[in-house]
């Protein structure tokens, strides 16, 4: 796919819209109105009561007849006071990888708002985190792999969202409303997510694989790929031992770290490009992400993927508001938007990574919801495990990991 790079400016300045019950449009002062007067409405009989109550005669008890009038005044003031929609700034700076979005999302955003997006590409997620971990990287969003989300809250680099601005993560489904991860989705958006399994070509091998063995198998020495990515190989071969993929015992890991080094005489490479290597044919059994199998599936139907019987790992990308954000109003209409259901689904139809968005699923393609590698079954789905940060043990992986790598 081709980089895009989005920095028109379009030719009319659009309004904060938000959607009602009825799918029609409404701007976002007119939904804070309307949520005031169905406030007002609600709380109309006990104001009523309370100043017939006060207007009554003593004699007869006939209401007074200014009582509804004074809680009608009353109704009336409370939706002319309700605090007005904060005015989205002109311009919004977005930091994401590469064809990680809807092809015309950035463009239709900016046309049906207004907005100036500079929109840039980092080309590793090292990339990115060096540059926000200097607090001064100009950008007001980013898009971070949830383990890191709670890292990057502790170092300050991002800051709590205002759930006022983001009405639209109603749409999500009711597994994404309070991850571990970010309790309330108070500090990040639940953007993208995805499995770890395994891919593997049927027309090299033709029998069916169903555990994390294959990758062990002494018969595909020379044409096996594993992750670059310590967490994930260490998952997986924690996995196979029947340990959790965030365990922080000196043993497993151990154990864990001794299974890869068996393992590393068969490889043919690490890789961080398991599209390439499934692509090319160079691999043919190859530790992937479910939804890059997605991608390679249409040019070479023979290459089939699995979520291994042991289990396997889920895991997710969250919109963050960066801690410096100069422009934290439009950062947050554009989560919002992001949150749209037809948005949601744009994005999902164009990169082949399901979603949280349960209300995007009647726009997803059908060959998309269908497709186990990009949205298994919930069963599937239960014997997962997601990674979490470790704070200071992380570096009981990092080092083991080191060591693998310099190993001959």
């Amino acid at each position: 796919m081709t980089v895009r790079r989005f920095t028109q400016v379009p030719t009319d300045r659009g309004r904060w819209l938000a959607h009602g019950s009825a799918g029609r449009p409404l701007s976002r002062r007119a939904l804070l109105g309307r949520m005031a007067r169905l406030g007002a409405a609600a709380g109309l009989a006990p104001i009523a009561a309370a100043c017939a109550a006060a207007g009554s005669s003593p004699a007869s008890g006939t209401p007074s007849p200014f009582a509804s009038t004074a809680a009608a005044s009353a109704a009336a003031t409370e939706a002319a006071t309700a605090t007005p929609a904060p005015t989205p700034e002109a311009e919004l700076y977005i930091y994401n990888y590469a064809d990680y979005i809807g092809d015309t999302v950035i463009a239709d955003f900016e046309k049906k708002y207004g907005i100036k997006v500079q929109y840039d590409f980092f080309d590793t997620y090292d990339t990115m985190t060096a540059k926000i971990g200097s607090g001064q990287s100009g950008y007001d969003v980013t898009f971070a792999t949830s383990t890191d989300v709670p890292g990057f809250l502790e170092r300050g680099l991002i800051q709590p969202l205002d759930p006022s601005l983001i009405p639209n993560v109603a749409n999500l489904a009711p597994e994404w409303a309070d991850p571990s991860y970010d309790p309330g989705n108070a500090h990040s958006i639940p953007y993208m997510w995805w499995t770890t399994g395994i891919a593997y070509d049927t027309e090299r091998i033709p029998e069916e694989l169903t555990s994390w063995d294959a990758l062990w198998d002494p018969r595909w020495k020379g044409h096996m790929s594993m992750l670059d990515d310590y967490r994930e190989a260490f998952g997986a071969a924690l996995i196979r031992l029947g340990k959790s993929v965030n365990t922080t015992s000196d043993a497993d890991l151990d154990a864990a770290l001794a299974l890869l080094k068996e393992q590393k005489p068969l490889l043919r490479t690490y890789t961080t490009d398991d599209i390439g290597q499934l692509s090319s044919g160079d691999s043919w059994v190859v530790h992937s992400w479910g939804s890059d199998v997605y991608q390679v599936t249409g040019e070479r139907p023979s290459v089939k993927y699995y979520i291994p019987s042991e289990g396997g790992i889920r895991g997710s990308d969250a919109m963050v508001l960066l801690a410096n954000a100069k422009h934290p109003i439009a950062a947050q209409l554009f989560m919002d938007y992001m949150l749209d259901a037809q948005v949601s689904a744009a994005n999902t139809n164009y990169i082949g990574y399901m979603g949280p968005n349960q209300a995007a699923k009647e726009f997803i393609d059908p060959a998309i919801l269908a497709d186990p590698a990009v949205n298994p079954d919930k069963a599937v789905i239960d014997s997962l495990q997601e990674i979490d940060d470790l704070g200071p043990d992380l570096e009981k992986y990092t080092t083991r990991w080191n060591e693998l790598r310099a190993g001959g």
